[in-house]
């Protein structure tokens, strides 16, 4: 696989939160956002988000990160901040809500063909349910289908990755699992609608991040990876590579056993320490791995017979060796 490593402005936001409303730290304009990004050592492109300030003038987006020396990555459809999606932005029984995102969507496809981005995210946060005897489920699944099905097809031959979670901002999301995933992008049958691998989400829905990534790239459908951690109970959006190293070294070794050639986006938050030293963190953090997995590769037959036989003792004793000399 190749690597390619973008961030978001929200890397280097301000972390209001519950606690504390106004943020850790005072909001650095869009334009100091980018310098700093600029001067991260290791990190190729920006994640732009539709609509915002990156998107209000496409071609002085380009004419600017041209000249800070980064590249568009991918962008991401916002259809989360507003109350009118409270009930679901595809899922919703409110017909009008639908063709509202179907709408929107557009706008953001259109955007990212004019700035030659990767692919779009399309991210269902509030797509799901609370309670039980809240939603009807088949008629919740069914509108999803439709409603992303019409996306696609808009957008052609333009890749759309379906990112899924657990819960957060609803309890119960719909899209929860890889496996539910994988079954959402089955019923809507396009070749351009793909899905996005969030390590974060899929820690949280304790699943092998190994097992996921290989499930979706076996399947040409890995679109867009996010990288962040957790300790699996929640989606804080932690420095990737900070906690569970074994699991990320496994995942990194399957990943680079893949065609991948899309964007490992750095997906986090930095509530309380140094924003700009945190994001040049976990962007080394990143390349460290990656390095690792090249480390590995060199030994991939015998890792790989180990594998097909069983043999997790032999494995990881060559795995610890590789990795600790």
């Amino acid at each position: 696989m190749k690597l390619n490593v973008d961030a978001h402005l929200w890397c280097l936001g301000t972390y209001a939160e519950r606690y504390v409303p106004g943020g850790y730290f005072e909001p650095f304009t869009t334009e100091e956002q980018l310098r700093h990004m600029s001067e991260i050592k290791g990190l190729d492109g920006l994640f732009v988000f539709y609509p915002g300030p990156e998107s209000d003038d496409p071609q002085k987006l380009l004419k600017t990160l041209s000249s800070l020396g980064l590249r568009v990555s991918n962008v991401a459809v916002e259809c989360w901040a507003d109350r009118k999606w409270k009930n679901g932005a595809f899922s919703t029984s409110d017909s009008k809500i639908r063709k509202d995102v179907v709408q929107l969507f557009k706008g953001g496809i259109d955007f990212a063909k004019e700035i030659s981005a990767d692919s779009v995210l399309l991210w269902p946060a509030h797509d799901g349910f609370d309670y039980p005897f809240q939603n009807n489920y088949v008629d919740g699944w069914n509108y999803m289908v439709e409603t992303v099905r019409e996306i696609g097809e808009y957008a052609g031959n333009f890749k759309i990755a379906v990112e899924y979670k657990s819960k957060d901002p609803r309890q119960k999301v719909y899209i929860n699992t890889v496996g539910k995933l994988m079954m959402f992008l089955n019923n809507v049958g396009l070749d351009n609608v793909g899905g996005a691998l969030d390590v974060g989400h899929s820690l949280m829905a304790q699943e092998s991040l190994a097992e996921s990534l290989s499930l979706i790239a076996d399947r040409k459908k890995l679109y867009q990876i996010h990288l962040n951690e957790n300790y699996k109970d929640s989606d804080p959006d932690m420095i990737f590579g900070t906690i569970n190293f074994w699991e990320i070294l496994e995942m990194f070794y399957y990943l680079n056993k893949t065609d991948f050639e899309g964007w490992c986006s750095i997906d986090i938050i930095t509530p309380r320490d140094d924003r700009v030293k945190m994001l040049q963190l976990g962007v080394n953090l990143i390349h460290d791995f990656k390095r690792l997995s090249d480390k590995l590769m060199k030994y991939e037959a015998e890792i790989d017979r180990n594998l097909k036989n069983h043999v997790f003792v032999d494995n990881m004793d060559l795995i610890k060796r590789i990795v600790f000399g």
